[in-house]
């Protein structure tokens, strides 16, 4: 029942091609809005941006959308469904700025992670004063 409120279904992502042109890999995973791909590697989960096919005969099938993904957990155990459903109710519960400093600020062994939370459009007001951004 959850799975249909959050709009969570069972689809397949390829990835590729690779070293030659005919190799690809084929995950099955859950898809997420239309556009988000959650998977289980070697009790990694992971997310990616995906395209869907545009074939009537495809009706489940999506590529990666070359969006380099991100990992959301390590040592997942369950069944994905499950894990999927629960994880993003969590997210769904925090803010954006609740995330940033509970997630981002405190993953470890990171680098600097440049963000771009404005527009070219947005302006800044710092002190009374308003700054474009580029």
């Amino acid at each position: 029942m959850t799975e249909w409120v959050m709009g969570l279904e069972r689809v397949s992502m390829v990835q590729g091609p690779y070293d030659s042109p005919h190799m690809y890999e084929i995950y099955e995973g859950v898809l997420y809005d239309h556009q988000y791909f959650f998977y289980l590697e070697n009790g990694i989960l992971c997310v990616r941006h995906v395209k869907k096919v545009e074939q009537s005969y495809h009706t489940h099938l999506y590529l990666d959308g070359e969006s380099g993904g991100l990992q959301l957990a390590a040592g997942v155990q369950g069944e994905l469904m499950q894990v999927v459903t629960e994880i993003i109710e969590r997210l769904r519960a925090k803010d954006g700025l609740t995330f940033l400093f509970d997630e981002l600020l405190w993953l470890h062994g990171r680098g600097p992670i440049e963000l771009n939370l404005f527009n070219k459009k947005d302006e800044v007001t710092l002190g009374g004063r308003q700054f474009a951004t580029k």
